[in-house]
């Protein structure tokens, strides 16, 4: 069922005035909205008959704007008394609405800027990549992601335990949150619209580090069924459980970890092949075979003493 686009607009704008500051803005602008014509229907009143300028009430509604905002050769000048005292009234009322408009309208934006730097504000993404956990790693992953073409326009959000956000880069976006990620930063990041989300290791904890990213691989796969999931292991006795968390692909391998995670990102895959095989090894527990007669033959013409 589709909802109707009127009481959608009805419920934002109820949930706006719910906030003290925006129920401020419109009482101001509704004040000199009042003021506006009011003062305009007595100009009128007064001046018609009197003034050159004033001839429709429609005209003297603009005149007045003009003359409130000062912002034109249109302005009235009364002839009149009244005209004069309300005309006064109006540009005094109007200079202190349009400075209080101006405050809150710049405390607004400052305060959007500073909860988007401190990871507090609501995104609206999809099929963007979230990187939950932030280490050495995640500078690395994001300069891959951005050099290939098809990734420099994909939305990136870091969910990290963080009171700002970790990289300079303006197009990367930062939700603050705990490790592992749990509360409304899930919501924050939309964390269930993600096309890939990228859990690294937490390296302060370094008994626990491969547990955190399990419960990190559980929530996210809770959240998401339907995201690829990938993340880092430090420890390769650990790789079964971040598959049973319901992890798509496991990097642990070291410094070239950071590489491969955005490799896997981005969904390369010579990255995948050489995790697929970096998994399979590490589960073989038997030594490798002996090489076979026919490896150890000398090439053609080559005589058999260089072979060995």
């Amino acid at each position: 069922m589709i909802a109707n686009p009127r009481s959608l607009w009805t419920a934002r704008f109820l949930r706006l005035m719910a906030v003290a500051r925006y129920r401020f803005i419109v009482e101001l602008t509704l004040i000199f909205l009042a003021v506006w014509v009011g003062c305009a229907a007595l100009v009128y009143l007064f001046e018609i008959g009197h003034s050159q300028r004033i001839h429709t009430f429609t005209g003297t509604v603009y005149a007045l704007l003009v003359t409130m905002t000062t912002s034109g050769d249109s302005a009235v000048a009364p002839v009149t008394l009244g005209g004069r005292m309300v005309m006064g009234f109006a540009l005094i009322v109007s200079k202190l609405l349009t400075a209080l408009l101006c405050a809150l309208a710049a405390a607004v934006l400052i305060e959007r800027k500073v909860r988007e730097d401190m990871g507090l504000k609501m995104h609206k993404l999809h099929q963007h990549i979230v990187i939950i956990g932030w280490n050495l790693k995640g500078p690395q992953i994001i300069q891959t992601l951005r050099r290939e073409a098809d990734m420099q326009h994909v939305p990136i959000l870091i969910m990290a335990d963080m009171d700002h956000k970790p990289v300079e880069d303006p197009t990367v976006l930062f939700t603050r949150s705990p490790y592992p990620a749990r509360g409304d930063a899930i919501d924050r990041a939309a964390l269930d619209q993600a096309a890939t989300i990228v859990v690294l290791a937490n390296y302060a904890e370094k008994q626990n580090a491969d547990a955190l990213t399990a419960v990190n691989c559980l929530l996210a796969r809770r959240v998401n069924p339907r995201a690829r999931l990938i993340t880092e292991l430090l420890d390769p006795n650990q790789r079964l459980y971040l598959e049973a968390a319901g992890a798509d692909l496991v990097v642990g391998i070291g410094e070239v970890g950071g590489f491969l995670l955005a490799e896997a990102t981005i969904g390369n895959e010579q990255a995948r092949q050489l995790l697929n095989y970096v998994a399979e090894a590490g589960r073989a527990s038997a030594p490798p075979a002996a090489p076979t007669a026919a490896a150890t033959q000398p090439p053609a013409g080559q005589p058999a003493a260089c072979a060995k």
